[in-house]
Formats: structure tokens, C-alpha cells, sequence
């Protein structure tokens, strides 16, 4: 029984021990200034009182939680008991926050430690302005609209928002928001913590602070905007009502001198990259060229840039657009992506031209072109055969000189030749080119029934066996089957509207002539059709259940074209 005993108190002691006992302490910000609100955070999984002393100079805050939540990682629970105070510090210097400490089973954990650096403030106590003068009352509020620039230039960012300063604590208040006055574009900034009131120091003298509505501007046209203040009605035993000053944002024109031809609009700080799928391809073959837009700006400007084609390519269908970009407070960030298919009608060399790309810097106050590299498809391209031929045609001169050579020589020799032996000579030359006439004759009109016979107007039968045919594929696993079925599906119902083969016409040309012969809103589903199976060949982004919904689309579209027919 000892045994059992000991072994028991063993096996619990190597547990104890393979559990993580720790104690964290963690700052929301490690450089401050003055009266600068910051978040002190311990947390732990051990089962104890922490014990922990705040640095001097730190003024606690209001916002203030402490208590124990349940983590689940890979499946297995885990305690967490948590401590956090926000507040400022009053004074300039270095500061050491921690180490905190927690006694459990009779042994005390020690956390780390964490060093703030808290530098002067530059703010200045908020002035009183026109709207507070006649606020008789022992309680101090004031309004004001905050402006990252009050100069900026058409279509650059401007962001905007309202912040109240009061000497004492609320919690009810009714906002009514800023008006901007003038032609923009307008994108608010989501909130990723509550609202709430916050410490700040300013001037030497503590404040609670709100911060509301905020707002990043695009201002579409040149002048003075103004802005209306916002308005807050504070209640506490009685309404106070807090107003802001206007404050007016002078927009400048974008400057004429200079300004690129391939300039369309963005204004901000961007770079581009353009690659290209694949440089060698077969005739009708589509490669993709993918044109990516990288930085900070009015990306929802942007246009996709057209393309200088050769002849040996063309455009198969427009552009897909793939947005990756955020508002942010200097705008929207991120990148911008533009895939064009291309279609190979002539399989030989041909050099894709650079592209150029153009947009204004406000912060350089000029225009900024940047220049892709050219691209040169099917450049590899077998001369052999061509050297072949203009051997062979060398060698024939040659052979042809030495003929008529030797000819000159015999007639010169044999004047008394027979003229029987014209005729016979005559004779079967005549029957040769009889016989090369009616084999080339032959030849054409095989050719010609070929062609009438592969590119004859299909039926509606033969629609609905390779419609039957596509509803039979997985949506997932054969999707690389399915799209391309689904396009010849839809050719096929074009051919039959149009009462013609379409070989050799590219899309739009295709959209042009089913004008007369569709009403506007099967018109716009068949162009929208294009796209959607566009972007599913080409994007990353496609799923099982978009390929299902295309489908199902897919099928009311073909059964009203077949409709028509009937």
C-alpha cells in the first residue's frame, strides 16, 4: 500500500510539472508621451491573488477588468486568469513595469518585466471657442474636428474626426456628426475597439477624451471645403451641449504641366508589376497577363490600362479585376490586380509593347511614370524549315541553268530533229497538265465539303446532348472538364440564335452581331456568363459552391436561348 502511495504522489508530482506555470505581463504600447493613455495587461494560469505594484508617476484609469476565461487549443482547455488597468503617466522618464508575482501550491511565480519609454507631450490644452463661451457651469467640455491636412490636392486623402475633451467623466451623450460641403467621395473606418472614455494629460492638466466618426474623404474637385462642427449633447443631471469650430480644407488642382498621357486619376504613392502566364503558345491557345497595382491611395480610381496588341494576339475577353486593398487613415492600402486573356491568332514571333503606368505623388508634388519590360511570345520559333526550302529552290536554279545549258548544246547539235517526236513530246505534256489540273480541282472541293461539313450551324439536339452531358460532371472535381464544356455549350447556342458558324470571330465581335437578335437582359446574362467562367479559369479564388451557382445560371441561360429557337 506504501508503494501505491509513493508511486501515486509521483505520477501527480511529474504532471504538476508538465503542465506550463506562467505569468505574463504585457503593455499595449512601450513609448509614450505625457498623459498618453496606455493598457497594462497579467495574465496567468495559475490559481492565485497576483501581486503587483504599479510604477510611480502611473495614473490609473477608469477602465479597469480582472477576472478568469477558458482557452481551447487543439482541443484541450486551459484556465486563464487575467488582470488589466489602463491610465498615463504623469511624468517624463524611463519605467520598469513588473515584475508581477502569484504564491500557488507554496511556491510564487515571478513574470517579466517591461520598459516604457514616456517622452514630453506636445499637446496643448484645447482652446475655448465661440459656441462655449456662455457655458456657465463648474463643468468644462469642448469640441473639436480633427484634420490630418488642411491642404491637399484632388483625389488625395484627407481624414477626419471629432474628439470631445471634458474635465470630468459621462457615460450618456447624444452625437450629432460633422457635415463636409462639396463634391467627394466618403469611407468611414470601422471601430475595432469599443467606444469609450480615455485619460489623457495635456498641458500638465488630466482630461477625459472621446474620439467619434471617423472618416477618410476624396476630394473629387478643386476649392474650399468646409466643414460644419458636429454637435454632442453630454447629460448628466442636466444636457450640456458641446459644439466644435468649422474648419475649411483647400484642395488644389492637380498641376496640367507635365501630366502623362497614360495618367488616369490615382493619386498616392504606388508601384506596379506586370508578368505574363507563358511565352510560348499554340494558335488559339489564351495566356493570361497579370497587371498588379502595389502602395497607398485612391485605388477605387483605378482603371485598367488598355493594351497595345500585335496582330498575332488579341484581347478574348475584358479584364478581371481583383481588389486586395483596405481604408485605412491615409486612404485605402493594399494592391489592386488586373488579368487579361489573350488569345494567339498567328503562331509566330510577336513582341507584347511595355506598358506604361502613371500617377501623381502629393507628397513630391509631381507625376511619376513607371515603365514595364516588353514580352516576346513564341520567340523560340524553328527556322529549319524555311532554310530547307531556300536550299532546295538554290539548287533548283542551279540545276535549271544547267539544263538550259545543256539544251542550247543539243539543239546546236541536232537541227534535223523528227517532228514526229515533237508531237509525241508535245502530246504527253499536254496530258500531263490535263491530269495536275483535275487533281487540283479535286483537291479544292474536298477541302470546301471538309469545311462546310466542321463548321455547319449546330442543332438544338445537339445543344441538349452536351447540355445533359455537362450536368453529369462534379462541380469540383471536374471542374477543369466542366469550363471549358460549358463555353463550347455556350458558342454552340450562339451559332444557333445567329443562324451561322462563328469561327474565326472573337467575343465581342460575337456580342456586336447578337444585338438584333437578343433582347438587352439575355444579352447582358450571356456577357455576364463570359466573365463569371472567366474568372473561375482564371482566378484563385473560385469555390465549389460559385461553380454550382454559375451552373445552375448556366442552364436557365441556355434553355431561354433554345427557347427562342423553338
Amino acid at each position: 500500500m506504501k508503494y501505491i502511495v509513493l508511486i501515486s504522489q509521483l505520477l501527480f508530482a511529474l504532471v504538476m510539472l508538465g503542465q506550463k506555470a506562467d505569468i505574463l505581463i504585457e503593455v499595449s504600447e512601450t513609448e509614450v508621451s505625457v498623459g498618453q493613455n496606455l493598457n497594462i495587461s497579467i495574465t496567468t494560469s495559475l490559481n492565485g491573488n497576483i501581486d503587483f505594484m504599479f510604477p510611480v508617476n502611473f495614473q490609473k484609469g477608469y477602465a479597469q477588468m480582472e477576472g478568469m476565461s477558458q482557452e481551447y487549443i487543439n482541443g484541450k482547455s486551459k484556465t486563464v486568469y487575467y488582470k488589466n488597468q489602463n491610465g498615463y503617466f504623469t511624468e517624463k522618464g524611463k519605467y520598469l513595469i513588473g515584475p508581477a508575482t502569484i504564491k500557488s501550491n507554496g511556491k510564487i511565480y515571478k513574470s517579466n518585466t517591461v520598459k516604457v519609454i514616456v517622452k514630453k507631450s506636445e499637446k496643448s490644452i484645447p482652446k475655448k471657442n465661440d459656441f462655449n463661451r456662455n457655458l456657465k457651469t463648474i463643468k468644462t467640455f469642448y469640441g473639436e474636428v480633427n484634420v490630418s491636412k488642411d491642404e491637399i490636392y484632388e483625389g488625395e486623402s484627407v481624414h477626419l474626426n471629432a474628439k470631445v475633451y471634458s474635465k470630468y467623466s459621462y457615460s450618456k451623450y447624444a452625437y450629432t456628426p460633422y457635415h463636409v460641403k462639396g463634391k467627394y467621395d466618403e469611407y468611414e473606418i470601422q471601430n475595432t475597439t469599443p467606444l469609450a472614455l480615455m485619460e489623457e494629460r495635456i498641458g500638465g492638466e488630466p482630461y477625459f477624451t472621446l474620439e467619434l466618426d471617423n472618416r477618410v474623404f476624396f476630394p473629387v474637385k478643386s476649392g474650399i471645403y468646409m466643414v460644419d462642427p458636429f454637435g454632442v449633447d453630454i447629460v448628466d443631471r442636466r444636457v450640456y451641449r458641446v459644439n466644435a469650430d468649422e474648419k475649411n480644407i483647400k484642395v488644389k488642382p492637380l498641376p496640367n504641366k507635365n501630366r502623362p498621357v497614360s495618367f488616369s486619376g490615382l493619386v498616392g504613392d504606388f508601384d506596379f508589376e506586370v508578368e505574363i502566364s507563358n511565352n510560348e503558345a499554340e494558335l488559339n491557345e489564351v495566356i493570361t497577363l497579370q497587371l498588379t497595382i502595389i502602395g497607398e491611395g485612391n485605388f477605387h480610381h483605378a482603371i485598367a490600362p488598355e493594351l497595345n496588341l500585335p496582330g498575332e494576339l488579341e484581347l478574348y475577353a475584358d479584364p478581371v479585376e481583383t481588389k486586395e486593398y483596405e481604408i485605412g487613415t491615409n486612404g485605402f492600402k493594399g494592391e489592386l490586380n488586373y488579368t487579361y486573356p489573350l488569345k494567339v491568332v498567328k503562331k509566330s514571333r510577336a513582341e507584347l509593347p511595355k506598358i506604361d503606368f502613371s500617377y501623381f505623388d502629393p507628397k513630391k508634388k509631381r507625376y511619376i511614370t513607371q515603365v514595364s519590360q516588353s514580352f516576346l511570345i513564341n520567340d523560340h520559333t524553328d527556322t529549319t524549315d524555311i532554310e530547307l526550302i531556300q536550299g532546295t529552290l538554290e539548287e533548283g536554279q542551279r540545276t535549271s541553268k544547267k539544263n538550259r545549258k545543256n539544251t542550247k548544246v543539243s539543239k546546236n547539235s541536232k537541227k534535223a530533229e523528227d517532228a514526229i517526236g515533237k508531237w509525241i513530246l508535245y502530246t504527253l505534256i499536254g496530258l500531263i497538265l490535263i491530269v495536275g489540273f483535275l487533281t487540283l480541282w479535286l483537291f479544292i472541293k474536298r477541302r470546301v465539303q471538309k469545311n462546310e461539313k466542321s463548321h455547319t450551324v449546330p442543332t438544338s439536339k445537339e445543344i441538349l446532348s452536351l447540355l445533359n452531358e455537362i450536368g453529369q460532371y462534379n462541380v469540383t472535381s471536374d471542374s477543369n472538364i466542366l469550363i471549358p464544356k460549358m463555353e463550347k455549350c455556350l458558342y454552340m447556342a450562339c451559332c444557333l440564335v445567329l443562324e451561322t458558324d462563328l469561327f474565326n470571330i472573337s467575343r465581342n465581335e460575337m456580342f456586336i452581331l447578337l444585338i438584333d437578335k437578343m433582347d438587352k437582359e439575355s444579352l447582358d446574362r450571356l456577357k455576364n456568363m463570359y466573365k463569371e467562367l472567366d474568372t473561375v479559369r482564371f482566378s484563385r479564388e473560385s469555390t465549389g459552391s460559385t461553380i454550382k451557382d454559375i451552373k445552375s445560371e448556366f442552364n436557365g441561360l441556355i434553355k431561354k436561348m433554345l427557347s427562342k429557337k423553338t
